[in-house]
């Protein structure tokens, strides 16, 4: 009997160290799939302890230009916050020893309502925004394929950043000659979306910003050689990138949600010249009131994504043709995505203004 219950006694034993060791497999086992085999080998010492994942590499800007023109204003009214629970936001932490700023994600509006968009008229011209609105442009495209349609860049390389992150670094540079980083990226969507409606394009990349100033000589030279080798261009648009920054060093990016996708908010330029002193810029109403449609258009198909239209006494080679445009897409803090993005969409809106109903 004694033997008999030493026996069992030891079985008891054994029963439980197995069962104890299925246990401690069991989780071994999971503890190896979630930390991967090198950490397995690791706790057996048979190799050295796994290496933490490297960080995310902040984002790099590319070179920026210098722009010869004025100063762009800071608009002192129609800044609001963006806001979107649908989008991601900002998660990326500055890289040590860099100084950083912040960037506002914002939303432009706010001006004189006409029609069913907005104007910024600082001419202080009198024009009636309304009445020239109901003139017919002094372009007409036939959309048969022929070039009627000039795409140029005054300031080739100005560009964007690859991702957003709710700052940016104080020594970045934000020019680029890697055109797809740059405006010409947007000039290629634009470009693509105008030729599938049957518009013929062609999308100069001249390289016209190597020098803080004679940019605008330059593009000059650019637009002419372009209108005597196309002699059907009717419409010019100098493609820029703005920038943004107020004086306590925030930089903004104006942003717009068009079907729960961001893209950078862009603005038209339309030039005046309602006293006659540049001499040489007799057309400008006919420039004006293309921009007016554009925007119309803008306001129609894409609603808060066009910022309020920039009247202004300014010329910026606009006075090559009857049908000549200045239009900027987002700031320096903008992504590349979203600035290609909106070139897309512009060209839909461009399309639909020079080809109604097509």
């Amino acid at each position: 009997m004694h033997r008999l219950w030493k026996f069992l006694k030891n079985l008891m034993v054994v029963a439980s160290a197995a069962v104890c060791l299925w246990c401690a497999a069991g989780y071994v086992q999971q503890w190896a799939k979630e930390q991967g085999g090198d950490a397995l080998l690791f706790a057996a010492g048979m190799q050295a302890a796994p290496a933490s994942s490297p960080p995310s590499e902040a984002p790099q800007q590319q070179d920026a230009t210098l722009s010869d023109e004025p100063e762009p204003f800071l608009p002192d009214d129609g800044v609001v916050p963006f806001h979107s629970d649908l989008l991601p936001g900002a998660s990326a932490t500055p890289e040590p020893g860099r100084n950083t700023g912040k960037v506002e994600e914002i939303h432009i509006e706010g001006g004189q309502q006409v029609d069913n968009f907005f104007v910024k008229d600082t001419t202080e011209s009198g024009t009636d925004l309304a009445a020239e609105l109901l003139e017919d442009p002094a372009v007409h495209l036939k959309g048969d394929g022929s070039v009627e349609v000039l795409l140029y860049h005054t300031h080739t390389s100005e560009a964007y950043v690859k991702s957003h992150q709710g700052f940016y670094y104080t020594d970045m540079e934000n020019r680029t000659q890697n055109q797809d980083m740059s405006v010409v990226a947007v000039g290629e969507e634009l470009k693509k979306a105008l030729e599938a409606r049957g518009i013929g394009v062609v999308h100069d990349t001249s390289v016209n910003d190597t020098l803080f100033n004679g940019s605008y000589a330059r593009s000059w030279e650019v637009l002419q050689k372009n209108l005597s080798q196309y002699p059907t261009i009717q419409v010019t648009i100098d493609l820029h990138r703005d920038s943004m920054t107020t004086q306590e060093g925030v930089k903004y990016k104006p942003t717009a949600e068009i079907n729960g996708r961001k893209a950078a908010q862009f603005m038209v330029l339309a030039g005046c010249d309602a006293d006659g002193g540049w001499g040489d810029f007799p057309d400008w109403r006919d420039n004006l009131r293309l921009a007016l449609r554009v925007q119309q258009t803008a306001a129609r198909l894409y609603p808060e994504l066009a910022r309020p239209l920039n009247f202004s006494n300014s010329k910026y080679n606009m006075n090559a043709t009857k049908g000549s445009l200045l239009i900027e897409v987002g700031t320096e803090v903008s992504t590349v995505s979203e600035a290609r993005y909106t070139g897309s969409l512009l060209g839909e809106i461009l399309g639909e203004t020079l080809l109604p109903g097509q």
